[in-house]
């Protein structure tokens, strides 16, 4: 029991928690791509505790291999490998990695943005041209209505999301013992209070259609996911 308490421990210290990417200005990789991103370490990096330095966690081992797990515009939290072959992780400076991409550094800097952009706008429930399906079903999990047509330039899908409410309907009626009139529920029906139609193609928002309801308003673009090789 004692070894196993001990290895629990030593793991514990060598493996320290994630990022937490709630903080202001982190981006998980798990939020756009799902295979994940390796990186080559190229020069000796320091590891640090947090993306602003805090406490040294050593250096990274070049020549190794490292996972990206999250990122700021300024630093990267990676696993791999200390100069002495024990695992860590941590926030390193960009300048510690290369990848296959030559301009990898300034587009994972553009999908920092974006992604920045899509978490605010996903938070306020507005959906926006460039948007992907998996962004979208976060504001509407549930559409009313979808259909996908395909043909040789591709796919294209179309979601509809419409907000019903239901509404009382009325008819005066009298009374005929007293003569006097009153109100009287006849009917209940569901009526369109809001409609949302979302086009996609190829899997990116190209057209936001929404009913008078919902007021006029220019719908907001952000860039398409950028895809690099790493």
């Amino acid at each position: 029991m004692k070894t196993v308490s001990c290895l629990v421990l030593t793991l514990a210290t060598l493996l320290p928690a994630l990022p937490d990417d709630s903080e202001e200005g982190v981006v998980s990789v798990e939020e756009f791509s799902e295979k994940g991103i390796t990186l080559q370490v190229e020069k000796p990096g320091i590891v640090y505790a947090t993306n602003k330095g805090g406490r040294n966690r050593g250096i990274l081992k070049t020549g190794t291999q490292v996972d990206l797990v999250s990122f700021t515009d300024r630093a990267y939290f990676v696993r791999g490998k200390r100069e002495d072959n024990v695992g860590v992780s941590g926030w390193v400076t960009p300048a510690a990695f290369s990848a296959k991409d030559p301009k990898f550094v300034e587009k994972l800097k553009q999908v920092h943005a974006r992604q920045l952009l899509v978490r605010e706008l996903i938070s306020k429930k507005e959906v926006a041209l460039g948007m992907t399906p998996e962004e979208v079903a976060q504001i509407h999990p549930h559409p009313t209505k979808t259909k996908v047509r395909r043909n040789a330039k591709g796919q294209t899908q179309v979601w509809e999301m419409i907000e019903y409410e239901e509404k009382n309907h009325y008819a005066m009626v009298r009374d005929p013992v007293t003569g006097a009139f009153f109100r009287q529920l006849t009917h209940t029906t569901n009526e369109e209070v809001s409609k949302i139609v979302v086009e996609f193609e190829n899997g990116f928002v190209t057209a936001i259609e929404e009913s008078e309801n919902n007021g006029p308003r220019k719908p907001t673009i952000v860039a398409a996911p950028i895809i690099f090789a790493w």
